[in-house]
């Protein structure tokens, strides 16, 4: 076969190939009389498959559950805890624990102080075969309270994960370990047991 039928083959079947991709979804646009004709050339050649293009998949956003939540706040002059109501946001039934915790570092109230403003939940694990939430706390400079302070702080801890009716017991850990008092006023039970 000579270079020169080679490219006329070539050629040809490179514009059979954009033909059918261009006229592919056009067939009622074509007038008759006016589609191509095939050749020869262009039968005996055999076809050619094009790779099909692959389209990466777009990652489904995963659903954004939320629950209504009661979060507990101290009021201006740290005696007493102040409840709201609150919507939490999370991404599957085992965040909604560290989702209510989160919620009491910010206020939109300026009469409910936030007491945990200054603290990181670094982790909130529920064990739902034993009912038992273990929560660790990194505290930033500005979470030392005084002792009544820190008995607002345990109260609002209680009070927000017991409003879960399968948590029956609460570990606090801080910085991943076990201490007798988060603040050095209160003696910290290890674990916290549901209040009958």
């Amino acid at each position: 076969m000579t270079q020169k039928k080679r490219f006329i083959q070539g050629a040809l079947l490179v514009s059979a190939i954009t033909l059918s991709i261009t006229a592919c979804g056009q067939k009622n646009q074509l007038v008759s009389g006016n589609a191509p004709q095939p050749t020869a050339d262009s039968i005996s050649t055999p076809a050619v498959q094009s790779p099909v293009p692959t389209v990466a998949a777009t990652p489904t956003p995963e659903p954004v559950l939320q629950k209504k939540v009661k979060a507990f706040y101290s009021d201006q002059d740290e005696m007493k805890l102040v409840e709201k109501e609150v919507t939490i946001s999370y991404k599957k039934d085992a965040d909604v624990y560290g989702a209510a915790l989160n919620a009491l570092k910010k206020s939109d109230d300026s009469k409910a102080i936030p007491l945990f403003d200054d603290l990181k939940f670094t982790s909130a694990a529920f064990d739902k075969d034993k009912g038992e939430l273990k929560v660790d706390l990194a505290f930033g400079p500005k979470t030392q309270l005084g002792a009544p302070g820190e008995e607002l702080f345990l109260q609002a801890l209680k009070k927000t994960v017991f409003q879960f009716p399968e948590v029956k017991a609460l570990y606090i850990l801080k910085d991943g370990k076990q201490v007798d008092s988060l603040m050095g006023h209160i003696e910290l039970p290890y674990p916290i047991k549901r209040p009958n």
